[in-house]
């Protein structure tokens, strides 16, 4: 009962739709503009091509309701009417070989596909129909070419407007019209209604002034939007023009028709292309975005490998070291040997350069390892560096800073990690200091960061474009929303001061 229920609900819209198809005829029964195309097509793409009777149902009522009326003998209404259940299956056939199952409208290929589907469904309904109407002595053979061009234009404009609604609603998210959305939705629905309206009721020829609004559909609301706009467009042309109303009744009937065709055809494409292509950068974005995501969690877990690996083997390693020289060391004094002579020179030498590596592969370790600035704070991470730096290069660095955690976000406390590390980079670098100085307070609402140096010192203002990492450090800390100021003299040492709002 349930399918049966089914059945006469899809029989009773495809007849409803293909009635709707009679507002505009040509010679023999021609309809410019035939909705029924792609109803069918829709029902048996989305709910299976078993559903082929209710369709064949549909069409059979429609030959019966019009038959007594009809100028057509009962052999041609009913191929055509096979002629439409064929039309449908083989749509359906192919748009499920191409597209699949669950096209939503928003890949250019499946655009591509329907208009495929459609073309190819009607020019074989429109090929039946000529040959029945030939065979049965309605249709003569010079009237083929403009029969079959007006029977297969009114069957594909029909499809590509109902077909890629269908599609993109079942198969798309609705999510672009919630809330703020839904209240611009129903205004570009209104300029599309207001503009169709003008251009069909003015005198001059305006016709294409709509695309505007087609655009705006396409670019902000997708295949769902562009599908429902160009749903809109087409009926007000349709209802206009069968009301002899609009810029497609100048002509002749059968030009007015290709007309209207033509007018459907390229907005459909147009905006269905045009949406397509938005939804797939847009998806190719997120895409992007997931993608980086990804190999940023697998980077993470290499680095978090590598510093375990680092700190299993070779940090133990130059830890055992430090320990086995200190036992040298106490061995040469325990047997009364000189211990400043050129052995325990030696001994400190290897002592110093291994303290030195073992605190720079601990620093190493501390930047290797995910979330260890967040674990262990701003000043500890620092403390970590400049002790690396000191081991290594000779220069003595002191961090002094609050034993608690600074008011800072997990993004800032980054950046200014950074910064402090480029900023203890220059001073080894470029100073020529015997000591510097790292300070990070928190006063108030900002927190502060100084570097202070007694090296040879520069004359800030006469820094030029080439000093790249200053300006590097100065764009970093104003987009930290902070103040950057360098007080510096040549011989007096540098003064590198940072303060950034702090985020409690």
């Amino acid at each position: 009962m349930r399918n049966a229920a089914w059945a006469l609900l899809i029989a009773g819209g495809y007849y409803t739709a293909a009635q709707s198809g009679e507002a505009l005829l040509l010679t023999g029964g021609v309809g410019a503009f035939w909705p029924a195309t792609g109803a069918g097509i829709a029902v048996l793409y989305l709910a299976g091509s078993r559903w082929w009777p209710a369709i064949l149902l549909g069409d059979l009522v429609g030959t019966v309701v019009d038959f007594p009326g009809a100028r057509q003998p009962l052999g041609i209404a009913l191929g055509d009417t096979a002629s439409h259940v064929a039309r449908a299956v083989v749509a359906v056939a192919i748009l499920q070989r191409l597209v699949g199952r669950r096209a939503a409208m928003d890949r250019l290929g499946q655009v591509g596909a329907v208009v495929v589907a459609v073309a190819v469904g009607e020019a074989l309904a429109a090929t039946v129909a000529i040959l029945v109407r030939w065979a049965g002595g309605v249709l003569e053979v010079s009237e083929m070419g403009v029969f079959w061009r007006s029977w297969w234009l009114g069957g594909a404009a029909g499809g590509l407007v109902v077909v890629p609604l269908a599609l993109a609603w079942a198969h798309g998210r609705a999510s672009v019209w919630r809330g703020r959305r839904a209240g611009e939705g129903a205004l570009m629905l209104a300029a599309v209604a207001a503009l169709s309206v003008i251009a069909l009721s003015a005198d001059q020829p305006l016709t294409y002034m709509v695309f505007p609004a087609f655009i705006w559909a396409a670019l902000r609301f997708g295949p769902q939007g562009a599908t429902l706009a160009v749903a809109v467009g087409a009926v007000i042309a349709v209802s206009a023009t069968s009301h002899a109303q609009g810029a497609f009744v100048e002509l002749s009937p059968t030009d007015s028709a290709l007309n209207l065709q033509l007018y459907v055809t390229f907005a459909a494409l147009t905006t269905f292309c045009l949406a397509a292509i938005v939804s797939e950068r847009r998806r190719g974005a997120v895409e992007l975005a997931e993608s980086q995501r990804r190999e940023g969690e697998r980077a993470a877990i290499e680095r978090q490998r590598i510093a375990r690996d680092l700190h299993d083997s070779v940090s133990q390693s130059l830890f055992s070291t430090t320990l086995h020289v200190r036992t040298a060391q106490r061995a040469l004094e325990r047997e009364g040997l000189d211990s400043i002579g050129p052995l325990g020179e030696e001994l400190r030498e290897i002592g110093q350069l291994t303290r030195g590596a073992l605190a720079e592969m601990r620093a190493l370790i501390f930047e290797l390892r995910p979330g260890a600035l967040t674990e262990e704070g701003l000043v500890v991470a620092l403390a970590k560096q400049a002790s690396a730096l000191s081991a290594r290069e000779g220069l003595v660095i002191e961090v002094e800073g609050p034993g608690e955690r600074l008011p800072l976000g997990s993004v800032v406390e980054a950046q200014l990690y950074l910064l402090g590390q480029e900023a203890m980079a220059n001073v080894v670098k470029h100073a020529r200091a015997s000591s510097a100085t790292v300070r990070l307070a928190a006063k108030d609402d900002t927190v502060s960061i100084e570097v202070s140096d007694d090296g040879r010192g520069f004359d800030p203002a006469a820094v030029g474009r080439e000093h790249f990492g200053l300006r590097s450090m100065r764009g970093r800390v104003a987009d930290l929303g902070g103040r950057f100021e360098v007080t510096s003299a040549l011989g007096r040492g540098t003064v590198l001061r940072v303060e950034v709002p702090a985020q409690r």
